[in-house]
């Protein structure tokens, strides 16, 4: 599991899973959940000093099927990408 703090919260982005069980968190709540198997976009919503703040979390395997990369977008912009 990576994790990925922007603004003094936290984002926990899933590691690989022989099961194909994906759980995004933030501040420690499951906030997405997904079954896949190389990977896919989770997107949510939270509230972030009273506004409303929209996340996509992409999630893919790389070329040699070992690791994954990430990108994180945080009201459409990038704030997080290993890829």
């Amino acid at each position: 599991m990576r994790t990925i703090v922007y603004n003094g919260h936290q984002i926990q982005l899933p590691g690989m899973s022989l099961t194909g069980k994906e759980e995004v968190k933030y501040d420690g709540e499951v906030v997405s959940k997904k079954h896949t198997a190389f990977g896919g976009t989770h997107i949510f919503r939270v509230k972030e000093g009273g506004e409303d703040v929209d996340y996509e979390v992409e999630i893919g395997t790389r070329w040699h099927g070992l690791s994954q990369w990430y990108v994180v977008r945080r009201n459409g912009i990038v704030i997080h990408t290993d890829r």
